[in-house]
């Protein structure tokens, strides 16, 4: 009797990451038309500038010291540093989950905006009658209160009166809200990334106060924009329009269901941090993209350069990313870079389990490569999003996006 041998199949081997193509990171300037429609909204509305929003943050019963926490931080195994806490309304609610964060840290090098200090927050809309866009919470590190600002695109309507309408996309028509995974405070301008679109730019010197303008109402909280020569804002008090934009070359990309990504072809804007360890200073940008077993495709970043003195992208034209790297790892939300060191926020564990931290570095010295872990992977909180860095503290700042659960914190960076 012979005996037959049986070889068991072995699991496939995925072939190691390759470099992308820097070409693929490049955006245009569109929207050109936008600072002209906000020049005529000047004319129109009064407006107030950032210290101030904070004196009068109205935001102000949150819980605050020892009686800030939360179950989001159960998770934790590195140490809190400081913490800030939501409303509970805010902490609750389901129609707005914040998703994107920066501080004054990000928007000036000595980290102060005049008198104040800040931390800024972004939310996204999911409801879907209306849709209301986007808003920002700006939170006075100082008191812990904060008040909501409404992201607007503006436009000329019909009447040739300058109005605006809620940030979704696509920007006309039955749009979503944009979902401001990512936001940059960088000098007197506001990154807000688009997913399929690119980068959306506000500018802080134009932050409208509705509720003193002579023919403004805030009290109608269902609609928006000039109707009837009056201005509405779903009830806000203040709004910021949209003055620039940089987008994919050929508009709108197309990603696969899923929250899957593409090998090479645009980029998907799901983050965004700001570098402040590079010459020029560099916003970087990444991909959340679901695990699909392929190394090429859970994720890239790159690096895009930044006038210091304007604060706007160090281009006169086409904005070119000067590097770019593949991701070690999917399910990234949030990531930021200092000194070449590479912080990552991954999540996977839904509103339980924890997300988590790790270092990377990138692989040679060329301006594209792959990301290679260069540090255990830290727990940290329950559904942890975007990253800044505080350079002067050494403190990764982040939120938490669930229900119930929702927490401004920063930890030490690894």
């Amino acid at each position: 009797m012979v005996a037959s041998l049986v070889t068991a199949a072995q699991p496939a081997v995925a072939a190691p990451a390759t470099p992308p193509s820097l070409s693929d990171f490049q955006l245009v300037p569109t929207n050109t038309l936008l600072p002209a429609v906000v020049s005529r909204l000047d004319e129109q509305l009064p407006k107030l500038g950032v210290q101030n929003i904070l004196l009068q943050a109205n935001r102000d019963d949150a819980p605050k010291g020892a009686a800030c926490t939360s179950s989001a931080l159960s998770t934790m195994t590195l140490p809190v540093l400081r913490k800030f806490c939501f409303t509970d309304g805010d902490r609750d609610t389901e129609e707005w989950f914040p998703q994107g964060v920066t501080t004054v840290a990000d928007a000036q090098a000595d980290q102060w905006w005049g008198e104040k200090q800040a931390i800024l927050v972004s939310w996204y809309d999911k409801q879907t009658d209306p849709v209301k866009g986007v808003r920002v919470s700006f939170l006075d590190v100082a008191t812990g209160n904060y008040q909501h600002v409404l992201l607007v695109y503006p436009y000329m309507n019909v009447n040739d009166n300058p109005s605006y309408e809620p940030v979704t996309t696509p920007q006309k028509g039955t749009g979503g809200s944009v979902h401001a995974g990512g936001i940059v405070w960088y000098g007197n301008f506001l990154y807000v990334v688009d997913t399929v679109r690119g980068i959306r730019v506000f500018d802080m010197r134009y932050i409208f106060d509705i509720k003193s303008a002579s023919n403004g109402d805030v009290e109608d909280s269902g609609k928006i924009g000039r109707q009837n020569n009056k201005y509405y804002s779903y009830g806000y008090r203040y709004v910021m329009p949209q003055i620039y934009g940089y987008s994919n070359p050929d508009g709108l990309a197309d990603f696969p269901p899923d929250h899957k990504c593409n090998a090479a072809g645009p980029q998907k804007f799901s983050y965004v941090g700001l570098d402040r360890s590079t010459t020029p200073n560099t916003l970087v940008t990444g991909e959340y993209c679901a695990d699909q077993n392929d190394p090429n495709l859970n994720g890239r970043v790159a690096r895009w350069p930044m006038n210091d003195e304007t604060g706007l992208p160090g281009t006169d034209g086409t904005w070119k990313a000067t590097s770019a790297y593949r991701l070690p790892k999917p399910k990234v939300q949030g990531l930021v870079s200092t000194n070449n060191r590479w912080y990552m926020h991954s999540t996977g564990g839904g509103d339980t389990g924890p997300g988590h931290l790790q270092v990377a570095v990138p692989s040679g010295g060329g301006s594209t490569g792959v990301l290679t872990n260069d540090s255990d992977e830290f727990n940290v909180a329950i559904g942890v999003e975007d990253l800044s860095y505080w350079p002067a503290t050494q403190e990764l700042w982040t939120v938490t996006e669930h229900k119930g659960k929702r927490i401004i914190y920063s930890t030490y960076r690894p």
